[in-house]
């Protein structure tokens, strides 16, 4: 803005989003479409976790909310399907004009200069992903329903391990997701790549320092925990073994 450009495009993940965990209220994706309809502002919203809510709710999508074609949606089959697929797929329903004048749509210029960069997504991996979805109808809710009650479980496995281990006044805090897998453990010491060498060596545990997802400095006293792909066994035993460590370290 200060050099006389403006943005043109934000990218954001409104739900349960990575490395967070947190969500856009529906309220503020109201305001947030208003804005990008004022300012002439497209929003990519990428949505690779949504399905995986907590309790069976979720906001809608900032694309179920457009009424002025701001929004270019983002999904991804990793989460849902097969992760080594890397299939992916967009909506994308802005109106484009051509050089020679011609209309279109911005999904099918997408798909064009998809197709010229990564000479096509490969047919084995497209067909694996489609016929998850014919046996289920097509719905990636349905596909997805014994995934979404596995990582509810995990996540409110380590929600409840986190109550019992750090007490109010233990010093340790964190934000409690709506869905998906992830969320945000504030200590009482500095986060940096010596705690998680010292916990990965001494104690057996893995989290990423906060600070990693920071340009400007931030999150020195934050870590980020994942469970997506841990038993409830093993959340329990890696949620006591990270108390061994804040309680030494802290």
């Amino acid at each position: 803005m200060r050099t006389g450009r403006r943005p043109r495009a934000l990218y954001l993940v409104p739900d349960f989003a990575n490395p967070s965990g947190t969500s856009m209220p529906r309220a503020a994706r109201e305001e947030l479409l208003a804005v990008a309809a004022e300012e002439d502002l497209y929003l990519l919203e990428d949505n690779p976790y949504g399905l995986f809510t907590r309790s069976g709710d979720r906001p809608p999508t900032l694309k179920a909310l457009d009424r002025h074609r701001r929004v270019v949606y983002l999904g991804s089959f990793a989460k849902t399907c097969f992760p080594g697929a890397r299939v992916g797929y967009v909506l994308a329903d802005q109106p484009v004009v051509g050089p020679d004048g011609a209309t279109g749509v911005l999904a099918d210029e997408l798909s064009k200069i998809k197709s010229m960069t990564t000479v096509n997504t490969s047919p084995l991996a497209q067909a694996v992903v489609g016929g998850m979805l014919v046996t289920y109808g097509c719905r990636l809710r349905s596909a997805n329903a014994e995934r979404v009650e596995r990582y509810r479980e995990r996540l409110d496995t380590l929600l409840d391990a986190l109550a019992r281990h750090f007490p109010p006044g233990s010093g340790v805090t964190w934000n409690v997701p709506a869905g998906g897998y992830f969320l945000v453990l504030t200590v009482p010491f500095a986060t940096g790549e010596a705690a998680l060498t010292h916990c990965a060596r001494e104690h057996g545990v893995l989290w990423t320092p906060m600070s990693y997802f920071y340009v400007d400095g931030g999150g020195e006293r934050q870590i980020r925990l994942s469970c997506s792909y841990l038993t409830p066994d093993q959340i329990e035993e890696g949620v006591a073994r990270l108390a061994a460590f804040i309680g030494s370290a802290g």
